[in-house]
């Protein structure tokens, strides 16, 4: 049996050696980690610094290029904005004439046009009016259907059709058989003898009347209606059709703002200060009611001494 007979701090003064020699190498590893560190670091730092030092004159070039062209957009606003106003009305100039073109097509053939235009009643919808000749009533009713066909239509109004189809009238005692006659012709009776005198009254001659510029050669050729023809007028509206004109003002506003603005306009009434023509400054009066210097020359008397002065 073997017994430890040393004391108990003789152990655990070894102990604390070890440990105070294992605190400071720790210390030291510790120290030349971060010494390592900081110069990896350092060296980073430096790298990155170095890319930015060859790039910095690529991005001032950017930079300047960048301010030119901000300069030159500046300078240019107004000739794109005038562009842009050209471009809008080159391609507004097409819009009635394909409208025209559309509205065509639907036109029936009994309807002879002789004049069509175009009016915009919003950014979405126009009224196209037509005026035209019609022979019978039927071809006044066919119409309206005929139009409401365009694609977008939503209402069809038309006025002027003048009735003139035959009709047949009340029995009277001249005339039991109820003959049929147009408006304002007189009634036709049923006696043979007073239908001829009737006829014989309604008789006469006439010459050529060139009615509604047909047998002529006038120019330009425009043919009106015929004696059995009435002259009709009718609108459309149609939805979906943008005939409003480009806007000029947001050019004229954008030239406005880049030239420095209209002139500013005086209000009535209020004086208005003309430029200066004289920039030399006026010379202040003499103080304490002093005399003012008379000009030197000869025979010129001096107020202040009652003298001429001779010099």
């Amino acid at each position: 049996m073997k017994l430890n007979l040393l004391p108990t701090y003789v152990s655990k003064e070894k102990q604390g050696r070890f440990a105070v020699v294992g605190s400071f190498l720790l210390a030291a590893a510790g120290f030349a980690l971060m010494f390592l560190m900081a110069k990896t670091t350092r060296e980073a730092v430096q790298v990155q610094q170095d890319r930015i030092n060859a790039a910095k004159p690529d991005a001032d070039r950017s930079v300047q290029t960048s301010k030119q062209a901000d300069d030159v957009m500046d300078q240019a606003r107004g000739l794109i904005l005038n562009m842009n106003l050209a471009e809008a009305m080159n391609s507004h100039s097409t819009v009635y004439a394909d409208l025209y073109d559309d509205v065509r097509k639907y036109i029936p053939g009994f309807f002879r046009i002789s004049a069509m235009n175009a009016v915009p009643n919003g950014a979405e919808s126009a009224t196209v009016t037509m005026t035209g000749y019609l022979s019978t009533f039927q071809e006044y009713a066919d119409l309206m259907v005929a139009l409401l066909k365009i694609p977008g239509a939503t209402a069809v109004s038309r006025s002027g059709f003048q009735l003139n189809d035959p009709i047949v009238p009340n029995l009277i005692p001249p005339d039991q058989t109820g003959r049929a006659t147009k408006p304002g012709e007189p009634r036709i009776p049923d006696n043979p003898m007073d239908r001829l005198d009737l006829q014989i009254a309604q008789a006469q001659v006439t010459g050529f009347q060139g009615a509604g510029g047909f047998g002529t050669t006038v120019t330009p050729m425009v043919r009106g209606a015929m004696p059995t023809q009435s002259t009709v007028t009718v609108a459309v509206v149609i939805n979906g059709k943008n005939l409003q004109t480009p806007d000029p003002r947001a050019t004229l506003a954008g030239a406005a703002s880049l030239w420095g603005g209209a002139p500013a306009t005086p209000t009535p009434g209020a004086p208005t200060t003309p430029p200066a023509t004289n920039t030399k400054a006026a010379t202040p009066p003499p103080a304490n009611n002093a005399p003012a210097p008379a000009p030197k020359g000869p025979n010129r008397k001096n107020p202040a001494a009652g003298q001429e002065d001779e010099s």
